[in-house]
């Protein structure tokens, strides 16, 4: 079986290596952030926020934005990577149809040369009994002179003769059939082993796949649930901004001796 034909057992292995999923974890940045941006929920409705503490928000806000690209990037590349080993499954199974029909071929032709060989050896026999009939009956009817005599035993020489050559030739038909038996048979094992290697090969590597894949449902349904506590964080977020920046007017408001609209109105 030719080299080209046999499927690379390989690419699957590197195709597995071209893609990593990164960990989520939380780095100590994003813990300390996270911290203090607890400690800023904890503080009453009514107290201002400083600009320290506003700073904090926006950075918190910003990392979690970019925790988000991260895992729709990750997300985007696993599905690359899952497009492309479909389509490396999908040659190894036409490879494999490919093996089968080259071994079915393959034991169609030893069929064949068996069937060959014995109609040979059937034909080989048949001539020897012709052969051996007719001398026998050409003594039988050998007459009693020398001549005669003489001529059977001529003849008989040339049977002997001719059998012998015969009996050479049939035998080196048979060393020939029995050496091309002998090649196809060796060409049909090593195709059988290399199929059933390679479908054991390739079924592992499916399985592999397949965990792999299960692996990565389970990480889109973290990530899923990360985005949706990030979308709350966020809206929480903003709502938290919208009241810091409104108390940060007032602020100003006080200090430029501007009575604040809250206190206007109830007035």
């Amino acid at each position: 079986m030719s080299s080209k034909n046999r499927p690379d057992q390989d690419n699957l292995e590197e195709s597995s290596l071209e893609i990593q999923l990164e960990e989520n974890l939380p780095t100590p940045e994003t813990q300390e952030l996270e911290l203090q941006v607890n400690n800023i929920r904890t503080q009453p409705g009514e107290s201002p926020l400083s600009s320290n503490q506003i700073d904090i928000l926006k950075r918190y806000i910003e990392l979690k934005e970019t925790e988000v690209r991260d895992l729709r990037e990750q997300q985007q590349q696993y599905q690359q990577f899952t497009q492309k080993n479909a389509v490396k499954i999908d040659t190894f199974v036409k490879q494999n149809r490919l093996l089968a029909a080259q071994l079915d071929e393959a034991q169609r032709n030893t069929a064949r040369l068996q069937a060959e060989m014995e109609e040979e050896r059937r034909e080989h026999s048949e001539q020897l009994t012709l052969l051996k009939s007719d001398f026998e009956e050409k003594l039988k009817q050998a007459g009693a002179t020398q001549d005669q005599m003489k001529e059977l035993i001529r003849k008989r020489e040339e049977f002997k003769e001719k059998v012998r050559e015969d009996l050479k030739r049939i035998k080196l038909k048979e060393r020939e059939l029995e050496n091309k038996y002998e090649l196809l048979r060796n060409d049909t094992q090593t195709l059988l082993d290399s199929k059933d290697k390679q479908i054991l090969e390739l079924k592992k590597k499916i399985d592999a796949l397949d965990l792999e894949l299960e692996q990565f449902d389970d990480r889109l349904r973290e990530t899923a649930n990360i985005l949706n506590g990030v979308g709350a964080k966020k809206r929480r977020l903003i709502e938290t901004l919208k009241i810091a920046i409104s108390l940060l007017e007032d602020i100003d408001k006080e200090n430029l001796g501007v009575v604040p609209e809250s206190e206007r109105k109830a007035g």
